[in-house]
């Protein structure tokens, strides 16, 4: 088997990969501009794939903590978040964001915290990981490293656009430099949403 294993301790949180309280979230040109990105996933499928990975390290699935478009996660009984990711180039792309923030590194990023590679499975295209609490930033399956899509200017302006909208007029700012932190690194980063690069709870007077 093609598997890499990466052992390293940090800080963990029990619900950091829940989905927050978030605005509606159109189909926006991110996605259009990838294309074949939505595929029938099979969450049935995605749980025998986690189990698979978790026998082999010897360790059990909790509860399921995310279920999206691209995979599915759950925590596993070392604390750790195991994501089984349905479509080759999108594991691939968040695979090796994840080498390159673990060679770099980084845990956080502008004041957002990174999970830390743990393990991954390029057979079953799973990837393991710390948990982490907001603000954090997450899912890279859309990322690029080093080299990113040729999209025109006017794609990227109406990109930008959409995203803006989906957060707080004040947080936005923080968003681009969280991006702009990335780049730093070499990854170009085209999904920005609460549900990715997430906020804590705001306190309310």
């Amino acid at each position: 088997m093609d598997r890499r294993s990466i052992n390293r301790s940090g800080p963990i949180c029990h619900n950091g990969w829940r989905t927050p309280s978030m605005k509606t979230q159109p189909s926006t040109s991110v996605d259009r501009l990838s294309a074949g990105a939505i595929m029938t996933f099979s969450l049935y499928q995605a749980e025998s794939t986690a189990a698979q990975y978790a026998a082999k390290h010897q360790i059990q699935l909790g509860e399921r903590l995310g279920f999206g478009m691209d995979g599915a996660v759950w925590k596993s009984s070392r604390n750790s978040a195991i994501k089984v990711i349905e479509r080759n180039e999108t594991y691939f792309r968040e695979r090796d964001c994840y080498r390159r923030l673990l060679e770099d590194e980084v845990t956080v990023l502008a004041g957002f915290v990174v999970p830390y590679l743990i393990d991954y499975d390029n057979i079953l295209q799973v990837v393991e990981m710390s948990i982490v609490a907001p603000p954090c930033v997450l899912d890279f399956g859309k990322a690029y490293l080093d080299q990113p899509p040729d999209f025109t200017a006017e794609a990227l302006a109406t990109l930008w656009a959409e995203r803006e909208v989906l957060y707080e007029p004040h947080q936005w700012p923080l968003v681009r430099k969280v991006l702009a932190a990335l780049r730093g690194h070499g990854i170009h980063y085209f999904d920005p949403q609460p549900g990715n690069i997430r906020f804590p709870p705001e306190k309310h007077a």
